[in-house]
């Protein structure tokens, strides 16, 4: 049953707000849980119970959830996976969602893009966060395992060339990529290019893969070791980074903390996964189950108001979700979950 102040809320406001006051205006979106790599910090490489065809939210049923999220303040949209450019005829979905939201982005690995990448930019999706963990070829297949650091590559370039918003994400792997920080923040010296480390998250591994972490200290440590002059720099708003910059370079450098949440504070997201389930968070077990409603006829109105109560019950942040959703250690894959 919706409360009360939830209805007042919305119709006095008309915006998605958490009893913390944090209003959520960003949605990442799951398009699908398959991808054509298999890093091993992300997914194992066989045994995978992807999703049926049903049991994903249809383009149209994303369209009209989409519709109502607009019509409470969200003005951005981050297409996730899984390797979105996995799922059949996406280009008909981000049309779509170019005439909700005015803001649009993709986290990809770029193997599928240049045949396609055109065609979104003109839809209006000209954000994109481009995976890659190292430059080094032979690392590449290491890491992901498969022989695709060509198309990575490739897609970056193509981005570049056409002078596209485009960030590096670089998931940082203790013992096996850290001795790469260095190169990468090279690469934003005589390129408008910005490169995100992130720390590893403690998914698909026996151990949570806490043997790859790297805290944002030990990175921002690593850094300074090459660039000692490199110094903090104004972020973005509500951003998941520590933004820094070393003086003359083109480009800029960010540290996630994802595993250590130390900017939750600022969290604008919502997350909507593949199978049609909501929630406020990354370590977040706990949603609403929205594609049996979507199929049972949902109304506008009816949907708006459970979101908006969804939303208020918030919690304040990553380390309060795990708290109070989880039991035991977090093994789902990022490709369930969205990146």
């Amino acid at each position: 049953m919706i409360n009360v102040t939830t209805v007042l809320h919305y119709y006095l406001y008309n915006v998605l707000k958490d009893k913390h006051n944090r209003q959520s205006t960003y949605l990442r979106l799951a398009v699908t849980d398959r991808c054509n790599l298999r890093c091993r910090y992300c997914m194992p490489e066989e045994g995978i119970n992807f999703a049926a065809r049903k049991e994903l939210l249809t383009y149209e049923e994303i369209i009209y959830l989409c519709g109502v999220l607009g019509e409470l303040g969200v003005n951005k949209v981050r297409l996730t996976g899984g390797e979105p450019l996995s799922r059949k005829g996406l280009p008909r979905l981000v049309e779509g969602l170019g005439h909700i939201f005015p803001k649009m982005a993709m986290t990809t690995n770029g193997i599928l893009l240049p045949p396609v990448l055109d065609e979104l930019v003109g839809y209006g999706l000209d954000h994109y966060n481009l995976s890659l963990d190292t430059l080094h070829e032979d690392r590449f297949f290491q890491i992901t395992r498969r022989d695709e650091f060509g198309g990575t590559w490739n897609a970056l370039e193509a981005l570049l060339e056409r002078g596209i918003k485009t960030k590096i994400n670089v998931v940082v792997l203790k013992g096996t990529n850290d001795d790469e920080l260095g190169d990468f923040v090279a690469l934003t010296k005589d390129r408008k290019l910005d490169v995100r480390f992130i720390e590893a998250m403690p998914f698909n591994d026996d151990d949570g893969n806490h043997h790859l972490y790297l805290s944002h200290g030990d990175m921002l440590a690593n850094i300074q070791q090459r660039f000692p002059d490199i110094e903090p720099d104004r972020g973005e708003a509500n951003s998941s980074s520590v933004a820094y910059r070393v003086p003359g370079f083109l480009g800029t450098v960010g540290i996630i903390p994802a595993f250590s949440r130390s900017l939750c504070g600022s969290c604008n997201r919502l997350r909507l996964t593949p199978k049609g389930t909501m929630l406020n968070c990354l370590y977040s077990t706990k949603g609403i189950e929205l594609l049996p409603l979507l199929r049972q006829g949902i109304g506008r109105q009816d949907l708006a108001d459970l979101i908006t109560d969804f939303v208020l019950g918030k919690h304040k942040d990553g380390h309060e979700t795990q708290r109070l959703e989880q039991s035991g250690n977090i093994f789902a894959s990022m490709t369930s979950i969205g990146g």
